[in-house]
């Protein structure tokens, strides 16, 4: 649990702080107005700032081409068990095809520059899953208080 639920937050939380305050020292030191730039680009503003920032600015893009690259292999063998009736190794060419409908999909999402309410519609249609979230956090935590509590015979 640690290592996938922690570490993770814990990481997470890290890099937050350093880089939020370091835009922020930035900003009242009136070295870079990182306010100014757009949200797509606020953390390369930042970077630029600082020694190394070129390089750091090529490690970010990288990092977010395997989040990205990641996230897509995933989704796509998810996609590809569950049009397969769960299957637990689907075709590559169910994987393929499920690949380029996501990037279809994306595509003329980035063309129609239609992001906003892209993102509007999956607010909406998280409000389900997150009941169901805390449904299931519920039950673990009932299923942890039968584990210890000693069994009466």
């Amino acid at each position: 649990m640690f290592s996938v639920l922690l570490l993770p937050a814990l990481v997470c939380f890290i890099f937050f702080s350093v880089f939020g305050v370091s835009a922020l020292n930035l900003e009242q030191k009136g070295i870079s107005a990182i306010s100014s730039f757009s949200l797509e680009t606020s953390t390369f503003g930042v970077l630029a700032e600082y020694p190394l920032g070129t390089l750091l600015s090529f490690i970010t893009i990288f990092v977010i081409a395997i989040f990205f690259i990641t996230s897509a292999d995933s989704a796509t063998f998810v996609l590809g068990m569950l049009s397969t009736n769960g299957l637990l190794n689907p075709s590559n060419s169910v994987k393929i095809t499920w690949g380029l409908i996501q990037s279809a999909v994306a595509a003329v999402v980035v063309y129609f520059g239609g992001t906003q309410g892209l993102q509007n519609m999956l607010i909406i249609a998280a409000l389900p899953f997150a009941i169901v979230i805390i449904l299931m956090g519920a039950s673990f935590l009932k299923d942890i208080q039968k584990e210890v509590r000693p069994r009466r015979k």
